[in-house]
């Protein structure tokens, strides 16, 4: 179940540092007391922070900004020397 939530988000945000620190937040806030947007029996906060951004009520703020940071690397197959 876990493996197939973490698939759908990568799937729709394809940056899985992006998705680490969404759910860590978010875990971070239903440990201070926060109140869980889910019906759930997880007693895991990040497991329950996976469910919510995955139901989409956590979202990844600026998104497209993040796919600016993705670097344009170019590989060679050229030997020095």
């Amino acid at each position: 179940m876990k493996e197939k939530i973490y698939e759908t988000l990568m799937n729709k945000y394809e940056n899985k540092y992006a998705i680490t620190m969404a759910v860590a937040k978010r875990a971070e806030n239903l440990n201070e007391l926060s109140r869980p947007l889910v019906k759930t029996d997880e007693i895991n906060l990040v497991s329950i922070a996976f469910e919510e951004m995955s139901a989409g009520y956590v979202e990844i703020k600026n998104f497209e900004m993040l796919k600016a940071l993705v670097a344009d690397v170019k590989y060679s197959n050229r030997k020095d020397g």
